[in-house]
């Protein structure tokens, strides 16, 4: 899953901007200055940097110049309300990949996190669980020692939980695409093809929710 950190001390639109992308399938961690952004660089590696430039403690320019001198180069947009020129020039200057004037439309940004994304080579067709990979294109298992190769159930039932990490997944929602109409989908069925994902993946990545469904833990 991608991680992207948001900094953003308007809080009302910094939780607005982390609902959206959490709906478009992105691990979101909030941060409403530039002190607090760059301690959580220092403990987490994230995929992209959303920064706002005027933050207190740090600012979003003084927070990518410490971190481009740190040797992060983890992709950065910038969104401001800034009309000078010469302070957008001075943050690509630093090493920021785009920016977005305020207010944000949410599409652009979402064609923005993409684009930028595909530079950098990192698609939301991967999903991290643990020390594994999941390729859900190539619906492979990745780790360091040997490639995974799914059976179409256990791959199929991958796809669904991973679609929404960290969400409970109702049983039902499961047999309905797990199985054809004309097929026996029953719960004991299913528990046997999580049973056989938990000894891949590792128990503690997933939790069943006793008479309502299944969770993903990444």
């Amino acid at each position: 899953m991608i991680n992207i950190l948001i900094a953003e001390d308007d809080l009302l639109f910094a939780q607005t901007l982390e609902d959206f992308l959490t709906q478009e399938g992105f691990r979101v961690e909030l941060c409403h200055s530039g002190t607090q952004a760059q301690e959580y660089c220092y403990e987490h590696n994230y995929d992209l940097l959303i920064l706002d430039i005027n933050m207190p403690g740090l600012n979003g320019l003084e927070l990518l110049k410490y971190l481009r001198d740190e040797g992060n180069t983890t992709p950065a947009i910038y969104l401001t309300s800034y009309k000078d020129k010469n302070r957008l020039l001075e943050g690509f200057e630093i090493g920021a990949d785009d920016y977005l004037r305020k207010p944000v439309d949410l599409d652009e940004l979402l064609m923005r996190i993409t684009a930028i994304l595909k530079r950098s080579h990192k698609t939301l067709n991967t999903v991290q669980i643990g020390k594994l990979s999941y390729d859900r294109e190539k619906k492979i298992l990745l780790n360091d020692k040997q490639n995974i190769v799914l059976s179409k159930k256990l791959s199929a039932l991958l796809d669904i939980l991973t679609e929404n990490p960290n969400q409970i997944v109702p049983k039902e929602q499961i047999k309905s695409r797990l199985w054809a109409w004309n097929e026996n989908a029953s719960d004991g069925s299913l528990r046997v093809y999580i049973n056989e994902l938990k000894k891949i993946l590792g128990s503690e990545h997933i939790s069943n929710i006793k008479g309502i469904g299944y969770k993903l833990v990444i």
